[in-house]
Parts: C-alpha cells; sequence; structure tokens
C-alpha cells in the first residue's frame, strides 16, 4: 500500500499539508520552540486559514514535531509578531515565511532543508519571484545554507524590533536561483 507516494509501513518524518485540526499540535510546538516570542492561537490559526496552500507539519508514525507557516506577504514588511494580518494584501510581492518550528529531538535531521526547498517550489508554482523570511533565534546561518541572504533596508529597523536584537530579514531570490 502507498500513500502519498511512501509506502505505508515507511516510517520516516514527512512534511504533509497542515489541517485545522493540527492547530492544537503547532501552537504547542510554539510555545516550546519559540518560548521568548509565543503568539497566540489564534494569530497562527489565521495563518492556516489564510494560506492553507503555504503550511505545513512534520510528521512520522502520525506524531507532529515540526510544522512550517507561510503565505504571501509584502517585500521588506515582515508583519508584527502576535499580530493578526486579516487578509493577505493584494499587493503581495513576496513569499513569505512567518514561521519554521521543528522540536529539538528534530532538528539536523534534514527536515528543515526538505521544508525550505518545498517552500521553494511553491513560491515557484504560485508565480513569486522572491521567498522572504525574518531569521530568529541564531538561525542565520541555517537560511544562509538554503540560499537566503541577508536584506537591509531603512523601513526594517523599527519592523525588527519586535522579533529580537539578532533578527535579520532575508530573502530569496527565485529567479536567481534558477539560472544558477
Amino acid at each position: 500500500m502507498k500513500v502519498n507516494g511512501m509506502n505505508a509501513t515507511d516510517r520516516s518524518p514527512h512534511w504533509r499539508p497542515a489541517a485545522l485540526m493540527d492547530i492544537e499540535v503547532i501552537y504547542d510546538i510554539q510555545c516550546i520552540v519559540h518560548a521568548d516570542y509565543p503568539e497566540a492561537r489564534e494569530v497562527l490559526l489565521e495563518r492556516l486559514e489564510l494560506c492553507p496552500a503555504g503550511c505545513f507539519v512534520l510528521e512520522r508514525s502520525d506524531v507532529v514535531s515540526g510544522y512550517v507557516l507561510s503565505h504571501p506577504w509584502r517585500r521588506f514588511s515582515p508583519p508584527p509578531i502576535d499580530t493578526k494580518l486579516g487578509t493577505i494584501p493584494k499587493e503581495a510581492d513576496v513569499w513569505y515565511l512567518h514561521d519554521l518550528a521543528l522540536v529539538p529531538e528534530t532538528r539536523g535531521s534534514g527536515a528543515g532543508a526538505e521544508v525550505a526547498k518545498l517552500l521553494v517550489a511553491q513560491a515557484r508554482q504560485v508565480g513569486y519571484q522572491t521567498l522572504a523570511l525574518v531569521s530568529v533565534n541564531g538561525s542565520q546561518g541555517f537560511w544562509e545554507r538554503q540560499g537566503f541572504s541577508v536584506r537591509k533596508n531603512e523601513t526594517l529597523a523599527g519592523k525588527l524590533a519586535g522579533y529580537g536584537s539578532a533578527a535579520v530579514y532575508m530573502e530569496y531570490d527565485l529567479v536567481g536561483a534558477e539560472r544558477r
């Protein structure tokens, strides 16, 4: 028997589309991984409701051990932490990775790199030229290894303040990466 191209007996971790019923475990993982910058359950749920195509969970044997939430947004304008968006802006010009969180036991497994590739493919498929994120908790090196680069802009300083002192805005140039 095959499920999503895998044998049903395959117990390796895999990314699957997130469902509304996953919100409790997403919230619980977020409280562990981002204890210094938690977001309300309603904020996370809204991201999932606004852009289900950009939200995935890492699952192994029916146990979720990570998630990613992403959606279209405006370049150089990361949304404030713990704030509802209301809607996806019509003038969205980047695919924005709002949050990637993996439980500590999952780190180093390659799951983060795997979902980064998944999001690059997703952004390309829907026609975006740029993938953007805010690197927090010392993750800049990881994101650089995935092809992201730090971008500076005079309007970013105030917008990054709520993300912590080490936060940096980063982008992945999908068009340039295609040419490499």
